[in-house]
Formats: structure tokens, C-alpha cells, sequence
């Protein structure tokens, strides 16, 4: 009789050994599924790995003697070359690429500050040596561009479009920058007060203004600059910098502009 209850009770289930076995495969299983989803594999590879994981975990799951299966033969196996490749490819592979970039924009930035920097020096050093600097103000570099700005009383006489005679070394050391950098383009502005003025040269501040800028950018393609970085505009009182409200602010709203710009060499 109790014979015959062992052959039942064997017969009934596995052995308890069988069981801790199919979970250390199981987990075995699991650990190569999430090899395979990190690397770089085929989707129908993928699946295929996928399909024999759950097929494996059901069998475990039921306790059948048979529970560990071994994936389909034909299944392709990852080795440790592809895995060295999956972690190549990993976003630390692409975040090290950013960091260059970014690297090498800011070489670039740092580049394009010092070449404005030794633009503006080499102006400050010519105005000085010219003992104009007062006459002169040079501004920073703002979206690619810098500005000099020179009161219109000290260029030109009032009402008129004549050089005063004593400005022209200024406007040769404007020259000599142009010709040493050959990269940069100017564009001359010609500014007003709100005062009217109507002659039979000048109707208006707009045609004053034009033909101060216009005789400044003469004087430039006289002296050899090509025509082709120069342009010149008249603004009249449309852009004052300060309100017209006194005599000071007149004389600060009547200028010339000189504005320099990085332009692509022909």
C-alpha cells in the first residue's frame, strides 16, 4: 500500500529541485531579452527572442517536467561583438559628439569676439594717434555690426555737405581699416536735427543728410575702396538718439554714422 502511494505521489507533480531550476532560467532568459532590446537588432530578430521568452516563462509557469526550452535553433545569438557594438552606439557615443559641437561653436564665437575686438583697437589706436578720440565714439559690436559715430557739427558745417578740411585725417584712418581688412563692408549714415531748412540745394533735411553721407562714400571710392562695400543713406531727423528738445541734443542728433559689417569675401 504504501508502495503504491509513492508511485502516485511521484506521478502527481516533478521533483521540487526542477522548480528552482526553470526560475534560475527563467531569469537567465529575461537578463538575455534585455541584452537583445539594447542593442541594435533586427525587429523580426527581436520578436523572435520575444516569442520564445514567452513561450519558455508559460511552460515554467505551468510546472510541467518540460518547463526549459531552448530558444529555436534558427534564432540568430548575440555575441560579444555585437553587444561592444550596442554600446558604441548608445547615447553617451551621441552625447560626446554634442560636446564637440558645442566645443567647437564656441571656438568658433570666441573667434569671430577677437577679430571685432582687434577691429575696435585698431580704430582706438588710429583716432589716438590723430588726438580725435574725443570727436569719435566708437560702440560695441551688436548683431555682426560696429558703429562710430561722429558729431556732423565736426565733419561738416551747417547747412552745408563740405568737409571741413581739419576731419579728413579721420576719415584716412577709416580708410586705412577698410584696407586692412578687407573682410568688412561700411555703410554711411547721414543724421539731422528736427530744424527745418529749405535752399535751393537743400529743400529738406533729407536731401542734406543724403548728400553728407553720399560725399563721404566719394571720398572712399576716390581713395581706392571698392564701391561694392560701401553704401550711403540719408536719414534726415527720422532716427534722432536723443529728443530734440535743446540745443545740446540737436548738436548730439546731428552726426555721421559709420556702421562696419563682416560681409563674405568675392
Amino acid at each position: 500500500m504504501s508502495s503504491r502511494r509513492r508511485e502516485l505521489t511521484d506521478e502527481s507533480g516533478s521533483p521540487g529541485w526542477l522548480m528552482t531550476y526553470a526560475d534560475l532560467m527563467t531569469l537567465l532568459l529575461v537578463f538575455f531579452v534585455l541584452l537583445f532590446s539594447m542593442s541594435n537588432l533586427e525587429r523580426e530578430r527581436f520578436a523572435d527572442a520575444v516569442r520564445s521568452f514567452q513561450s519558455a516563462f508559460q511552460r515554467a509557469v505551468s510546472g510541467a517536467p518540460n518547463s526549459i526550452v531552448p530558444l529555436d535553433h534558427n534564432a540568430p545569438t548575440s555575441t560579444p561583438s555585437d553587444i561592444n557594438d550596442a554600446i558604441l552606439q548608445s547615447p553617451q557615443k551621441q552625447g560626446c559628439s554634442e560636446d564637440r559641437k558645442e566645443s567647437a561653436q564656441d571656438l568658433q564665437a570666441r573667434a569671430v569676439q577677437l577679430d571685432w575686438q582687434q577691429l575696435n583697437d585698431d580704430l582706438e589706436n588710429a583716432f589716438e594717434q590723430m588726438k580725435m578720440q574725443d570727436a569719435i565714439e566708437i560702440g560695441t559690436p551688436k548683431d555682426g555690426k560696429l558703429a562710430l559715430r561722429v558729431k556732423g557739427g565736426l565733419l561738416f558745417g551747417s547747412g552745408d555737405a563740405t568737409f571741413n578740411r581739419a576731419m579728413l585725417p579721420m576719415l584716412d584712418g577709416l580708410l586705412d581699416t577698410l584696407v586692412q581688412n578687407p573682410n568688412y563692408k561700411l555703410e554711411i549714415q547721414g543724421h539731422t536735427d528736427d530744424i527745418p531748412i529749405s535752399t535751393a540745394q537743400f529743400p529738406s533735411n533729407w536731401e542734406l543728410s543724403a548728400v553728407r553721407a553720399t560725399t563721404v562714400l566719394r571720398y572712399m571710392v576716390d581713395a581706392g575702396i571698392n564701391p561694392r562695400r560701401l553704401t550711403a543713406t540719408g536719414y534726415g531727423s527720422s532716427l534722432p538718439l536723443v529728443p530734440n528738445t535743446s540745443p545740446q541734443n540737436r548738436a548730439i542728433n546731428r552726426r555721421i554714422e559709420f556702421v562696419l559689417e563682416k560681409r563674405a569675401l568675392d
